[in-house]
C-alpha cells in the first residue's frame, strides 16, 4: 500500500510540471510576438517630428493673422518673423535631418512646403509695403500647407489604426490559443490527478474501513463486557436500593401516622387521635354502662405572655405544660393538644362527679408551679370545661361543643377554675353566637351612640372632664351592656373600628364645646390593647384632632395597667409619641391590675383612676381606705392626677376629698348621659356653678 502511494505522488508531481512547462512555453512565444507588433523608435520621433511642424505651421499662421488683421496694408510684426524663422528652419530639415528625410519618403512633399515658403520671403522680406493681394496670397499659402499637413497626418493615423488593430488581433489570437492550450493541458492534468487520487482513496478508504471494523468490534467487545458488569453492579445497587427505600418508606410512614397522630410541639396527641380514643371510649362505656369525662382546658393570659416575651417562650410554656398535664393524668388517660393555648382531655371509666374533680384539681395543682422562662419565673393558671358522658351528649362534637362553652364560662368566673356544662350554658352560648352576629351588623350599620359620665372637681363641683362611653341599641330596641359586646368585640378584632369611631365621635362633640367658649373640659377616651398593636394609633390620634379641630390639651386618653405590662418598646413609643402631641395618659382601674412604681416611672402617665372596687367599701373597710390612701400619696409623689372612679355617695366623697383625691365620677353625680341630656348637666352645673360664686 505504501509502495502505491509513492508512484501515484511521483505520477501527479511529473503532470504539475507539465503543465508548468506548457505554460511558460506557451507565454514566451507570445511575449515574443508582442514584441515584434510593438512601435518602433524612429517612428515614434518622425511623429514627434510631424506633430511640431503642424504646430509651428499654425503659430506661424497665427502670427500673421495677428500683424495682418485685416487687409490694410502694413508691416510684419517681431512674433511673425520670430515664428516664420522657426518655421523656415523646420522646412529645412525636412531636407537635410535625418528624420525629416525619414518624413520626406515617407510621403511627406517637402518640395510644396519649401516653394511656399520662398514665396512667402520674396513678399515679406524685401520690407516694402505689401499689397493686399499679397496678403490674401499668403493667407492661402498658409492654408494650403495646413490642409496639406492635415491630410497627411489622417492618412499616417489611418495607417497606424490599421497596425494597432492587426497587433490587438495578433495578442487575442495568441493569448486565446495558449488559453485552449493551458486549459486543456489543466484539464488534462486535472482529470489524471483525479483519477489517481480516487484511486489511491478508494484504496486507502478500504483499509480505514478495515481498521474501523477490527476497531468497533474490539470497542464492542469492550462494552460488552463493561456492560455486563455494570449490569451485576446495578442489579446489586438496585437490589441496595430497594433494601433503603422500604426502610425509607416505612420511616416516612411511621412519621406521617406520628405526625397525624401527635402534636409536633407538645407531643400530645393531636385532634386526629384523640376523636378516634374518645369516640373508642365511648363506645367501651357504651357497652360497659359506664361515663366518659371530657375536659377543654385553656390557659390563662397565654396570649399576654406570647405577645409580650416572643412565640419561642409561648413554644416553651406549652412544651412545659403538656408535661405536667400529662404528669397529672392516670395511665389510660389521653391528653390532647388542638391548637394554640387549648388542650383536650379524655378521663375514661370515671365513678362520678368527685373523681373528675379530683383530676382537675390535680391538674390545677401542676400548672400552679412557677414556670422557667428565659431565666425568670412566670406563673399561669387554666380555665377548664367538663362535659360527662352520656349526660350533657353521645357524640364526640356535641361533647366538644359544650365542653367548649363550659371553658368559657370557667373564664368568666375570673379564671383558674373550672366550670361543668349546664343547660344554661347552651342558652348562654346560642346568645353568644347570636350576639357575635349582630355586632357585626352593628358595626356595618353604626347602631352605637357615645354617652358622657363627668368628672367632678371636687372643690367647687363643677366639671373637670367627660368620660365618653360607647353604648348599643340594636334594630330591636335593646340595650346591650358594653360588659357583654366589649369582650366579644376585642376577641373577633373589631374593638379596633370601634374604638376609632368612639374617639372621632367624641372629638366632634368635645371640639363643639370648645367653639361654644367651653375650653376647660377635657374629654377621656378610653382605647383598647388591640389598637396599639397596628403601630397607628399616634397617627390616628392625630389625624382625628386635625379633623374635628379639637384642642390636643383637651383630651386624655385612658389606657388599662395590662397594656403598662407589656415589655414592647414600639408601645412605649407610642405612649410618647401621643404625649408628644400634647394629649393627656389615664390609666383606667387602677389597683386591678399588675402596675408597679417602675412602671409608673417609665411610662408617660398623667393621671391614675382608682378602680370602683375600692370605692365601693371604701368607709367600711379599713383594708380599702388604706390602699386608697396608699394610691393618692403615690400619686401625689410621682406628680399624677387621681380620679377616683365608682363614687356613689357624699360618705365617699368626703374621705376622697379629706384624702387630697380632687376628682371623682360615680352615679352619686350622674350616671352616663346621651349628648343631649349631658349638654343640659353642663348647662345646669355651670349656672350653679355662677351662683355659688356670685353668692
Amino acid at each position: 500500500m505504501i509502495k502505491s502511494g509513492s508512484r501515484v505522488l511521483l505520477l501527479l508531481t511529473s503532470t504539475l510540471l507539465g503543465v508548468i512547462l506548457i505554460s511558460m512555453l506557451s507565454s514566451y512565444f507570445l511575449f515574443r510576438e508582442v514584441t515584434n507588433l510593438q512601435v518602433s523608435h524612429d517612428k515614434i520621433e518622425k511623429m514627434l517630428f510631424l506633430r511640431q511642424y503642424e504646430y509651428e505651421l499654425l503659430r506661424t499662421s497665427k502670427a500673421f493673422s495677428d500683424a495682418y488683421p485685416n487687409l490694410l496694408l502694413g508691416q510684419t510684426s517681431e512674433d511673425f518673423d520670430n515664428w516664420f524663422n522657426v518655421l523656415w528652419s523646420r522646412a529645412h530639415s525636412l531636407n537635410t535631418g535625418i528624420v525629416g528625410k525619414d518624413v520626406t519618403l515617407a510621403g511627406f512633399d517637402y518640395n510644396q512646403a519649401q516653394n511656399a515658403l520662398v514665396v512667402i520671403d520674396n513678399i515679406l522680406y524685401p520690407k516694402k509695403a505689401v499689397t493686399k493681394e499679397q496678403v490674401l496670397q499668403i493667407r492661402e499659402i498658409f492654408e494650403l500647407l495646413t490642409r496639406t499637413s492635415h491630410l497627411y497626418q489622417q492618412r499616417r493615423d489611418s495607417l497606424y489604426r490599421e497596425v494597432e488593430l492587426k497587433k490587438q488581433q495578433t495578442i487575442f489570437s495568441y493569448y486565446r490559443n495558449s488559453f485552449f492550450l493551458s486549459s486543456i493541458t489543466l484539464l488534462f492534468g486535472f482529470i489524471v490527478s483525479v483519477f489517481l487520487y480516487r484511486s489511491n482513496k478508494s484504496l486507502l478508504d478500504m483499509r480505514a474501513k478495515l481498521e474501523q471494523r477490527v476497531a468497533k468490534r474490539t470497542l464492542a467487545l469492550q462494552e460488552k463486557n463493561l456492560q455486563l458488569k455494570s449490569e451485576v453492579t446495578e442489579r446489586y445497587s438496585v437490589e441496595k436500593q430497594l433494601v433503603s427505600s422500604q426502610a425509607q418508606i416505612q420511616q416516612a410512614k411511621e412519621r406521617a401516622v406520628h405526625q397525624l397522630n401527635f402534636d409536633p410541639l407538645t407531643q400530645l396527641a393531636s385532634r386526629v387521635l384523640f376523636t378516634d380514643r374518645f369516640s373508642q371510649s365511648l363506645i367501651r362505656a357504651s357497652r360497659e354502662k359506664s361515663k366518659v369525662a371530657l375536659l377543654f382546658l385553656d390557659l390563662d393570659r397565654f396570649k399576654y405572655i406570647n405577645d409580650t416575651l416572643g412565640h419561642s417562650v409561648g413554644d416553651q410554656l406549652l412544651i412545659q405544660t403538656a408535661k405536667r398535664i400529662t404528669h397529672a393524668l392516670r395511665q389510660g388517660d389521653t391528653a390532647a393538644r388542638f391548637g394554640g393555648d387549648e388542650f383536650a382531655i379524655v378521663l375514661p371509666g370515671i365513678n362520678g362527679i368527685k373523681h373528675v374533680e379530683h383530676v382537675v384539681n390535680r391538674i390545677h395543682k401542676e400548672l400552679s408551679a412557677p414556670y422557667t422562662l428565659e431565666g425568670q419565673e412566670s406563673f399561669i393558671s387554666a380555665s377548664i370545661g367538663i362535659a360527662i358522658y352520656p349526660d350533657d351528649g353521645d357524640s364526640t362534637e356535641v361533647l366538644l361543643r359544650k365542653a367548649d362553652n363550659a371553658m368559657y364560662k370557667a373564664k368568666d368566673k375570673g379564671r383558674n377554675t373550672y366550670q361543668f356544662f349546664t343547660q344554661q350554658m347552651e342558652i348562654e352560648s346560642n346568645k353568644r353566637r347570636i350576639l357575635e352576629a349582630a355586632l357585626h351588623v352593628a358595626v356595618k350599620n353604626k347602631e352605637f351612640s357615645v354617652h358622657y359620665q363627668p368628672i367632678i372637681d371636687l372643690r367647687d363641683n363643677s366639671i373637670k372632664a367627660a368620660e365618653a362611653l360607647i353604648r348599643w341599641q340594636n334594630k330591636q330596641g335593646e340595650h346591650i351592656s358594653p360588659a357583654e359586646f366589649i369582650p366579644l368585640a376585642e376577641e373577633l378584632g373589631l374593638i379596633v373600628e370601634i374604638g376609632e369611631w368612639v374617639l372621632r365621635t367624641a372629638c366632634e362633640e368635645a371640639a363643639s364645646w370648645q367653639r361654644n367658649n367651653d375650653k376647660s373640659t377635657i374629654l377621656s377616651v378610653n382605647l383598647s390593647f388591640r389598637q396599639f398593636q397596628n403601630n397607628d394609633i399616634p397617627k390616628t390620634v392625630a389625624r382625628i384632632l386635625a379633623d374635628t379641630g379639637l384642642s390636643a390639651k383637651n383630651l386624655s386618653l385612658e389606657i388599662t395597667e395590662g397594656l403598662l405590662m407589656v415589655d414592647d418598646m414600639q408601645i412605649m413609643q407610642q405612649l410618647q409619641q401621643i404625649r408628644d402631641l400634647g394629649v393627656a395618659l389615664a390609666i383606667d382601674d387602677f389597683g386591678t391590675g399588675y402596675s408597679s412604681l417602675s412602671y409608673l416611672k417609665k411610662f408617660p402617665i398623667n393621671v391614675l383612676k382608682i378602680d370602683r372596687a375600692f370605692i365601693q367599701d371604701l368607709t367600711t373597710d379599713n383594708a380599702d381606705a388604706d390602699l386608697v390612701r396608699g394610691i393618692i400619696s403615690l400619686a401625689r409623689t410621682l406628680k399624677l392626677t387621681v380620679i377616683a372612679e365608682g363614687v356613689e355617695n357624699q360618705q365617699q366623697a368626703d374621705f376622697l376629698m379629706e384624702n387630697d383625691c380632687l376628682y371623682t365620677q360615680g352615679f352619686f353625680y350622674s350616671k352616663a348621659l346621651a349628648i343631649n341630656d349631658f349638654k343640659d348637666y353642663m348647662q345646669k352645673n355651670l349656672q350653679q356653678h355662677r351662683q355659688s360664686h356670685s353668692a
